[in-house]
């Protein structure tokens, strides 16, 4: 009778241990294993037009303190176009360099562009593309590239 029962109480812990392992394995198939049916499909980006440059005059401005000019800003930057719209953009430049003249002028005197007395490139990147795009349109100009930017102290 001893024998019978150590045999049955194998098997119940031979089943036991067998059902804990077979759900464990499911358990980490299901919440750790990636599957390809459930991974969400990536999509990729529209591909980016092409684009052409239109190179701009430098922009000069200076920097006005209490009571003088303390220095002179030079940016001279190129505009990343739409290569379609490149023919339209450089008939409208003047508009567009006098917009970006302005604006440049403006964000230096209330310092939107500057950290401490240095110029913030990325500042004057969004500024430049902003006011480009008030003229020739949204999503015409893809970048502005900032090519030198000069600060001379007086």
């Amino acid at each position: 009778m001893g024998v019978i029962k150590a045999v049955i109480l194998l098997v119940l812990g031979l089943l036991l241990l067998g059902g804990a392992g077979f759900g464990g394995w499911m358990i980490y198939n299901k919440y750790f294993v990636e599957h390809e049916e459930s991974a969400p499909k990536k999509e990729e980006p529209p591909p980016k037009p092409p684009t052409g440059f239109v190179r701009m005059a430098p922009l000069v401005v200076p920097a006005i303190g209490t009571q003088k000019v303390e220095q002179f800003v030079t940016v001279v930057v190129t505009l990343e176009v739409v290569l379609d719209k490149v023919p339209y953009v450089q008939a409208r430049q003047p508009l567009v360099y006098d917009r970006c003249l302005s604006t440049l002028y403006a964000a230096v005197d209330d310092r939107s562009v500057m950290t401490g007395n240095l110029v913030n490139i990325i500042a004057v990147k969004e500024k430049l593309a902003a006011a480009a795009a008030k003229v020739v349109g949204e999503g015409v100009v893809q970048n502005v590239l900032v090519q030198v930017v000069t600060q001379r102290n007086l």
